[in-house]
């Protein structure tokens, strides 16, 4: 009954748009609310109906639930994983006799679980989804399943009492009773772990968004800001330096009032795929507003801060730009702080860091720009001086 409500609500739910497999699953729920309802009146309708039907059901419901895995993973579902089951079931209802229920139980027990190690595979693969709790209910009650199919299979082999269904007439099995109360709790939780899944991906998806520069695809300045708290707290906690980079396209506005906006958008995400492809995994990119960019550097002192900056300077400087029929160049000033693992003071205070990064960029834009100026977020240490770089 649970199990048809919700087949019914997320075909509601998913009616008339793709929803990621939810229509499919949908319809696996209802194969098995329709399976388990024939399972359920044995001995009202004929066996043909409450056992050979049923179980051709319950395959097929599978089937669909790992072709719904699949769209939902975004992947073309394997026809011959998801039909060969169903071959299989048809080969064992034609081929044994009608009232050799112990070896049918065994061999579609056998199939049942087959089926659910293919779909524990595909979602093992889903490293996306772990990052949620919801894979972990799927996940956990498809794993589940598995060996109580085994063990159905193994009594059915091993013992003497019949393997009577709920609605027959001879009194159930104890075994099987179990089972089907199992499996039906595993497959509504299971079921659920699907839908929550879609539901974290949603939220996931929506997080990024709204923490995602729309033209650049870095983060914006809320989640570099964010981001930029946590790596000053992982920097208290370590005693590592943290280096902030502060990057602003020199002339930009006149980009703007020359070429047009569309052509300035095309030099932002230029600059910031540039800036993007040049910095280390454990490094983080933000457009912190208009023409200006942010990177965190953790666990980066001065010296390596300096090379890092002068590297996006120069490699800026080298590229020309297509707009429209014309080709233009690019240069950035950068102004960079360091909070050094001896400091108590600058690593607590994320306004002093950024202010102290764009005092740095302040001097740099006004001291002939396409250079890079250092200020050491107030911390008493000795200023590289070369010719490559402005420090103040």
């Amino acid at each position: 009954m649970i199990s048809g409500l919700l087949a019914l609500s997320l075909a509601v739910v998913s009616r008339g748009e793709r929803r990621d497999g939810l229509r499919i699953w949908a319809g696996a729920m209802g194969l098995e609310s329709l399976a388990w309802a024939l399972i359920a009146i044995r001995g009202a309708v004929p066996d043909v109906a409450s056992i050979l039907i049923a179980n051709l059901l319950m395959v097929a419901a599978q089937a669909m639930k790992l072709a719904a895995v699949y769209e939902y993973r975004g992947l073309p579902w394997p026809r011959w994983r998801c039909l060969l089951p169903i071959l299989l079931m048809c080969i064992v209802i034609a081929g044994l006799d009608y009232d050799d229920f112990k070896h049918r139980v065994i061999y579609g027990s056998l199939i049942y679980a087959a089926q659910m190690w293919m779909l524990l595979e595909i979602l093992r693969t889903d490293t996306e989804s772990q990052r949620g709790r919801a894979w972990w209910l799927l996940f956990g009650a498809t794993a589940t399943v598995i060996p109580i199919f085994a063990l159905r299979a193994l009594a059915a082999l091993f013992g003497t009492e019949e393997f009577a269904t709920l609605g027959s007439t001879v009194a159930p099995n104890l075994i099987q009773v179990l089972v089907f109360v199992c499996v039906i709790a595993l497959d509504i939780l299971g079921s659920l772990g699907f839908i929550l899944m879609e539901k974290e991906r949603s939220d996931f998806a929506l997080r990024a968004l709204a923490m995602t520069d729309f033209l650049t695809k870095t983060m914006n300045r809320r989640a570099f800001t964010e981001r930029a708290e946590q790596e000053i707290a992982m920097a208290q906690r370590t005693g590592s330096p943290l280096a902030l980079l502060m990057i602003d396209i020199d002339h930009f506005k006149l980009i703007n009032d020359e070429h047009g906006h569309a052509a300035g958008d095309a030099v932002l995400v230029e600059v910031a795929r540039i800036i993007g492809a040049s910095v280390r995994k454990q490094d983080t990119l933000g457009r912190y507003g208009g023409e200006e960019f942010g990177v965190l550097l953790p666990a980066t002192d001065q010296a390596g801060a300096l090379v890092l900056a002068e590297k996006l300077r120069s490699a800026v400087e080298s590229m020309r730009y297509r707009v429209g029929r014309e080709s233009v160049s690019v240069t950035i000033s950068t102004g960079v702080t360091v909070c050094q693992a001896t400091c108590t003071t600058c690593r607590s205070d994320l306004n002093q860091l950024l202010d102290d990064a764009d005092k740095a960029l302040y001097q740099a834009k006004h001291g002939g720009r396409n250079c890079t100026v250092v200020t050491p977020a107030g911390c008493a240490i000795p200023l590289v001086r070369t010719p490559e770089f402005r420090s103040g």
